[in-house]
């Protein structure tokens, strides 16, 4: 599956998640309208019934003038309610003045039948601007619905009709409807797939045209038994409603983003859509056999079922192949990243080791120059070297990185006492941490402390440690280190009182480069190796390493090495 760029992300749910006050109060109106259309008498009920649809189409043209997006899409709605008004009207005329219901064919059958393509046309529009309509695959899924709904519509609507009584002009029209429903169905669905549940205006539309064709659905069945008035009615309504407050919420306007993914995902939507259509034909033949007492339509029922199957099967070995070719393209990024971290790698110990000599040059020959230099120029050369120095370090560290990522490392083993080891380093490091201002504090837990190691190795984790303790204490702090022996190992703990550690980044911490963000907000000078390589070593050695909070604030330490035999 790929991805297509946008030049926008999509507004951010909660600009968009309630409805405005414009389309609340339209929407209580419109509920109090249709309350008082069941409390008026008959004649009174179709004039009623009209003027809602007029409110209708006036909120629609008047929200679609305010837009600058698919406005056409929602002129093209309100001319579609305009027809179907035009029709209520026509056919209110018949019931009040002629006292009948209108013929079929009739004007009115003309208007509501014209009303569909505007209605098609005005989806149309927004699912294309939306990106639904672009993919192979949306339009895989609009097959399946049409299959299965067409299904359903053939079965109940339109096969009934071929031979029933009447004028064929007269069945030809009865299944237009049905026809046109199945249609408005199918757009309805990726329109809920698309856009539907993330802008209320599209929400309400979604609902508005569920309305629609559950109202329409419903006539058909029971067309003989329906009378003005009835509950029936209440859906159609409420669709003229739920259009109006659609087109007069602010969301109306905001611009429609494309889908991000080329291809739409398999989600849980399409699935429910999916399983929908399979079970679709199962369904019919229960509700035939158990509700309608028909006779079964076993060609209709099994054309549909294997054309539904068929695509299904379809649809999902996409998938397969999609999740495959998504596979193939990972394993081959994994590949070119190696291959680019090798060259990376290879690129940093080659720089190295051609700046290692000439650092080695500078600090030999700064050497020489100041046993012949005066006072000042002494001072000049000893800050060169020791940014010489700390350049030298860095480019050690490199190399060592570059050994170790090659699993070049090798040791030096013999018998030492990490007691002394961590003694040498707190020595060394106690003008550096007299300099800032903090407290060495060793302490020997008692238990045997031999272990087998390379010293110079093991020396080098330990005066990492301490000099980190140091760095990160504040002024009058204090560093307690702490060495003993207990199952099995020999184990150094340095814990500082310093800024301490943020938990969601101590897992990083080993990690090459990385530098915690406490860190760097107070611009501490560092590269990120230390602590990587004081992990690789004390892996080579049979160890472990690991980081915690320590008590009262800062951070701890602690490093445990196989013990003697």
């Amino acid at each position: 599956m790929t991805s297509t760029p946008v030049s926008e992300p999509f507004p951010r749910r909660a600009q968009i998640a309630v409805p405005s006050r414009a389309s609340i109060a339209y929407l209580a109106a419109g509920v109090l309208a249709i309350a008082v259309y069941y409390l008026i008498p008959a004649d009174e009920q179709d004039v009623w019934y009209v003027v809602i649809g007029l409110s209708s189409v006036a909120s629609v043209a008047l929200g679609a003038r305010r837009m600058e997006n698919a406005r056409l899409a929602w002129y093209l709605f309100a001319a579609g309610l305009s027809t179907s008004v035009i029709a209520d009207a026509i056919s209110g005329y018949y019931e009040i003045v002629l006292n009948r219901q209108p013929p079929v064919p009739s004007t009115t059958d003309g208007f509501y039948l014209a009303t569909y393509p505007f209605l098609f046309g005005g989806i149309y529009l927004l699912l294309r601007e939306r990106g639904a309509i672009r993919t192979r695959v949306a339009g895989l899924d609009a097959l399946i619905v049409a299959v299965a709904a067409g299904t359903v519509q053939w079965v109940f609507f339109v096969e009934p009709n071929l031979h029933a009584q009447g004028s064929a002009v007269a069945r030809g029209v009865e299944m237009a409807y049905p026809t046109f429903d199945l249609f408005l169905f199918i757009a309805l669905v990726e329109l809920v797939l698309s856009v539907g549940g993330r802008v209320v205006s599209y929400q309400l539309l979604v609902f508005g045209v569920l309305f629609w064709v559950i109202g329409d659905e419903i006539y058909g069945l029971s067309v003989d038994n329906y009378v003005v008035g009835g509950w029936v009615d209440s859906l159609w309504l409420g669709s003229y409603v739920l259009w109006g407050a659609a087109a007069l919420d602010p969301s109306a306007r905001m611009r429609v983003y494309r889908d991000r993914r080329e291809v739409p995902r398999l989600t849980t939507a399409r699935l429910v859509l999916l399983a929908g259509a399979l079970l679709t034909s199962p369904a019919v033949i229960l509700v035939e056999h158990f509700w309608r007492h028909h006779s079964p339509h076993p060609k209709a029922v099994a054309i549909g079922a294997a054309v539904v199957a068929v695509l299904v099967v379809s649809r999902f070995a996409g998938l397969v192949r999609a999740v495959e070719g998504a596979r193939a393209a990972e394993r081959s990024a994994n590949q070119r990243l190696r291959e680019l971290d090798r060259l990376k790698d290879e690129f940093v110990s080659t720089v190295s080791h051609e700046l290692r000599t000439p650092l080695m040059s500078i600090s030999g020959y700064v050497d020489l120059a100041r046993e012949h230099a005066d006072a000042e120029s002494r001072t000049y050369l000893e800050i060169v070297e020791r940014n010489a120095g700390r350049l030298l370090a860095l480019v050690n560290d490199l190399l060592f990185v570059a050994r170790i990522q090659s699993g070049a490392l090798e040791l030096e083993l013999a018998e030492a006492d990490l007691g002394e080891l961590v003694g040498e380093s707190v020595s060394s490091a106690q003008p550096h941490a007299a300099t800032n201002g903090v407290e060495l504090n060793l302490r020997l837990a008692g238990g045997a402390t031999g272990v087998h190691v390379d010293r110079r190795r093991i020396g080098q984790v330990v005066d990492n440690l301490v000099s980190n303790a140091i760095k990160f204490s504040p002024e009058g702090g204090e560093v307690n280190l702490t060495v003993g022996a207990a199952e099995g190992f020999v184990r150094f703990e340095v814990s500082d009182h310093g800024i301490g550690i943020p938990e969601a980044e101590r897992d990083r911490l080993f990690e090459r480069f990385f530098r915690s963000s406490t860190a760097l907000d107070r611009q501490i000078s560092g590269t990120g190796l230390g602590l990587y390589i004081s992990k690789a070593i004390v892996q080579a050695h049979g160890g472990r390493i690991s980081a915690s909070p320590a008590p009262g604030g800062g951070s701890s330490f602690l490093v445990e090495l196989p013990a003697r035999a």
